[in-house]
């Protein structure tokens, strides 16, 4: 009988196998994970699958459609928002020098002259309505010499301060043209004669006047009449209680 080195005997028809021999060789993970699977009941399982691929499906698209409202509506935001509406431009005034219009604001050179001068303004007016002034007594009197456009001035002047009203109010209440052409060099300087030094046609009070080449008025007839300046006829207003009190209208 042989012995090994460790001096036990061996038993008959055995032999000595190493540590190393006797050690379970390890299974693969994918040998291990097939013989689980084998197990499962893959009728239950496989449907459960599709249904959360498809849960996932739809909150990925879901996800994606709230992120492009999200978007469209910051950017519909955006490009909806209202712009800071500009201040709309005065028309300018003109100073005429041989012919040629040079714009000025007149309001800031009538108060010089004023304050120059050592006198106060008879009406403040805004540039606007200076423009808007001229332009009515172009229309009104555009034939008419400078002591007619100055009197048409003086009767839209006593209107506004009888009534205390600003002068485009005056313009549309006393029924003057709607016509509104380029305003005359005459014009704009009648404006500033009347309204800012106040000078006047005449020292009484009028208010209303017409053209009888152009029309007939009984109601201006009866009004007390004051003067007449080329194809004008002027006219102030008759004392309270006595005649029609309708405004004026003006001929075109």
């Amino acid at each position: 009988m042989t012995e090994k080195k460790n001096g036990r005997p061996t038993q008959p028809g055995s032999h000595s196998v190493s540590y190393q021999h006797r050690r379970r060789k390890p299974t693969p993970i994918l040998h291990r994970l097939a013989a689980k699977c084998k197990g499962l009941n893959w009728r239950w399982i496989l449907p459960a699958l599709l249904a959360l691929l498809a849960l996932f499906s739809f909150v990925c698209y879901a996800t994606g459609i709230s992120r492009q409202q999200a978007e469209g509506e910051a950017q519909t935001t955006t490009t909806e928002a209202p712009e800071p509406t500009p201040e709309p431009k005065q028309p300018p005034a003109y100073v005429f020098i041989y012919g040629e219009g040079c714009p000025v604001n007149m309001q800031a050179m009538t108060d010089a002259w004023a304050a120059e001068a050592g006198f106060e303004k008879r009406y403040i007016i805004t540039d606007e309505e200076r423009y808007e002034l001229a332009s009515a007594i172009t229309a009104e009197a555009i034939g008419e010499p400078f002591a007619g456009k100055v009197a048409v001035a003086q009767c839209i002047l006593q209107a506004c301060e009888d009534d205390g009203i600003r002068p485009i109010e005056a313009l549309t209440r006393y029924k003057y043209s709607t016509r509104r052409p380029e305003p005359t060099d005459e014009a704009l300087a009648a404006v500033a004669a009347v309204f800012d030094f106040g000078h006047v046609a005449t020292s009484e009070p009028i208010k209303y006047f017409y053209a009888p080449d152009l029309v007939a008025s009984l109601w201006h007839e009866s009004q007390v009449y004051v003067m007449t300046i080329n194809n004008h006829r002027f006219f102030k207003e008759v004392q309270h209680g006595q005649g029609n009190q309708e405004p004026a209208r003006s001929c075109d």
